[in-house]
């Protein structure tokens, strides 16, 4: 997807400087926004893990409510190390632990005491996980594409602009040329070329924040961004 020229992964400039070591958005978890924030671009992957893992659709539903519940419930996210890596890392070393826990458990009680923190659209995830993933993917790799492309679709519906510009935008990533977008949309050709400059500028700005959210480091930083760009290839 042209969103990120080949030394994007320095695309902020001076700003990429990290202040401190932590996750600012596990810092800041008690915010809603952030947590609808984590939970709309993290539950997918989790799920899409879990079920890839071998489970049928109702018991990784019931593991990803759980574990979300858990996370939150017993505070695990604060005392969360950041030094010890990236984000993303640390929430599936923690779901696979989750799952070794709940597997030993002889109780069929909720986790959460029964209680579901979030409203999941899993209808459309078991229908997502039908169509994306691929027979014999690992667990590990169906997470970390769901992840890119979860990431990659939040960022998109954060997108603030005219209804035309981001129609300029979306024809621009299907591929259409700026003919074709300036009959579609109205746009004279160099106003869709500018649309869709400043939108691309946006867009990466968004995934970019997001990513700095989940990494200790600028090194951290520039290697998620890397394989943002890989995995959405």
């Amino acid at each position: 997807m042209a969103i990120f020229a080949r030394n994007d992964t320095e695309m902020m400039g001076g700003r990429n400087t990290f202040q401190t070591t932590s996750w600012s958005l596990v810092r800041s978890i008690q915010d809603v926004k952030a947590l609808d924030t984590l939970i709309s671009i993290y539950w997918k992957p989790l799920y899409f893990f879990v079920r890839q893992k071998g489970n049928d659709n109702e018991t990784a539903k019931d593991i990803v409510q759980e574990f979300l519940t858990s996370l939150l419930s017993k505070q695990t996210l604060q005392k969360a190390d950041a030094a010890r890596g990236r984000f993303r890392t640390f929430l599936l070393a923690a779901l696979e632990n989750f799952m070794k826990d709940r597997l030993k458990s002889a109780s069929r009680e909720k986790r959460g005491g029964g209680q579901k923190i979030v409203s999941l659209d899993f209808s459309t995830g078991e229908k997502e996980f039908t169509l994306q993933v691929r027979a014999g993917e690992s667990p590990e790799n169906v997470l970390n594409r769901a992840w890119a492309r979860s990431l990659w679709e939040d960022s998109l519906a954060r997108l603030q602009g005219e209804a035309s510009h981001l129609e300029a935008l979306r024809m621009y990533l299907a591929d259409s040329d700026y003919k074709s977008i300036s009959a579609k949309t109205g746009l004279s050709e160099s106003a869709a070329k500018t649309a869709v400059h400043r939108l691309r500028g946006q867009l990466r700005t968004i995934i970019t924040n997001h990513i700095r959210e989940t990494v200790s480091t600028d090194e951290d930083l520039r290697g998620e961004v890397a394989e943002f760009m890989e995995l959405l290839r």
